[in-house]
């Protein structure tokens, strides 16, 4: 077993739960009319131009180091395969029993038991790779990907780019990350490091706080959310960066945390715990879906509008993130003159309205159901610059101990 993991008993406490994104509003666009209201189109002052520009910056994720002593392990199965046959004492009643010279309390009668073994015990090894820092890679793209508004780089492009020009296969220092960076043409660069994972064994418990379980009686709530975390609970903790390439400023460097369940059985299994470490990374970097999404928030506008501004139709699709159920903003904005120096700047205000992407979301477009006062949604108009809200994250898991 890899030293790494301390197999420690303990006993399940209650798990906070995250409230899950379901799917968008149903919205079928072609039931509702086009009223004057909703062909009304915003006027762009010159000033405010420039946030119609819609950018998706290119960002590339390297491998994370590894900074845990949890590497390469290997693994032993061994199978005990054991064959006996026993004849059982058969007894008479009991009595003085016993040659001459020689006596006893015994079983008049009893037969002689016969004993045959025969133990067969097969072994074998396995090499286990964790590949800790791919893992943490392949989990933060999938969250990047997840969040849009940006241009994945191509990992094979930046791993040549890396291997050409002999850079280690993860890039800690900011730095090098900074000149790698450069030659791949990318404006922002994300990596990071898996600082530690550890192993702890849950038991499951019962209503009166008893290890073991297996109570006929039904279980409380408490306790029965309580036992989802029985078994081998592989927690994570990593560091993830944000690094801008143009300045080398690291613009993010958050610690976050993740926790999953590798199997109910007390015998520790290194390559259910592997698997489980890969998922609870994933969990880990779900926790900061809002900085990303913060930094990378899709931005588009409003093409169309139908039912007197009930729905809408913005022109960023699931290409660009969009998926059903999220929650967007809608704004206003204004051109305004300094009063002092003449200049000109564009002042941008939220509309207060709750628009939520529906079901009907196209590669490049996607209809959105609006609610609000009518003085509210009055304000919406087609052109109107639309983004989306703030994401939370979805770690169903937290650490506890």
């Amino acid at each position: 077993m890899n030293r790494f993991f301390k197999p420690t008993v303990l006993v399940a406490g209650l798990i906070a739960l995250s409230a899950c994104t379901g799917g968008g509003p149903k919205v079928d666009p072609m039931a509702y009319q086009i009223s004057p209201a909703d062909a009304e189109r915003i006027a762009i002052p010159n000033a405010c131009r420039a946030s119609y520009k819609i950018e998706f910056p290119r960002v590339a994720v390297v491998e994370f180091d590894n900074n845990t002593t949890f590497g390469d392990m290997t693994a032993t199965n061994t199978s005990v395969n054991t064959k006996g046959t026993r004849k059982s004492v058969s007894a008479g009643a009991a009595g003085i029993v016993g040659g001459p010279g020689a006596v006893g309390v015994g079983y008049v009668g009893a037969n002689r038991t016969d004993i045959k073994v025969n133990t067969q015990i097969d072994s074998f090894q396995r090499q286990i790779s964790s590949k800790v820092g791919e893992y943490a890679r392949s989990a933060v793209e999938n969250t990047i990907s997840k969040v849009g508004g940006t241009q994945m780089f191509d990992r094979k492009k930046l791993d040549k780019i890396m291997a050409e020009q002999k850079f280690q296969m993860t890039v800690g220092d900011p730095s090098t990350a900074v000149k790698l960076g450069k030659m791949a043409g990318v404006e922002y660069l994300i990596t990071g490091s898996v600082d530690n994972i550890d192993a702890k064994y849950v038991e499951k418990i019962d209503n009166n706080n008893n290890v073991g379980g297996g109570l006929g009686a039904a279980l409380t709530i408490g306790t029965a959310l309580a036992n989802t975390q029985a078994g081998w609970n592989i927690n994570v903790e990593m560091t993830v960066q944000l690094i801008e390439v143009e300045t080398g400023q690291i613009l993010v460097s958050e610690k976050v945390t993740g926790r999953e369940v590798a199997g109910g059985s007390s015998n520790f299994n290194p390559e259910l715990a592997v698997t489980a470490a890969k998922k609870a990374m994933g969990e880990a970097v779900d926790d900061i879906k809002p900085v990303f999404s913060e930094k990378f928030a899709q931005k588009g506008y409003i093409q169309q509008l139908r039912g007197n501004k009930a729905v809408a139709l913005i022109n960023i699709g699931s290409e660009k993130g969009m998926q059903p159920g999220q929650k967007l903003e809608v704004f206003d904005f204004m051109e305004i003159t300094d009063p002092m120096t003449n200049a000109t700047t564009c002042t941008m205000s939220v509309i207060p309205a709750e628009i939520t992407v529906s079901e009907q979301v196209q590669p490049g477009q996607s209809w959105v159901a609006i609610e609000g006062k009518p003085e509210v949604t009055a304000r919406i108009k087609v052109g109107s610059i639309i983004q989306r809200k703030k994401l939370e994250g979805q770690s169903m898991f937290k650490k506890l101990f």
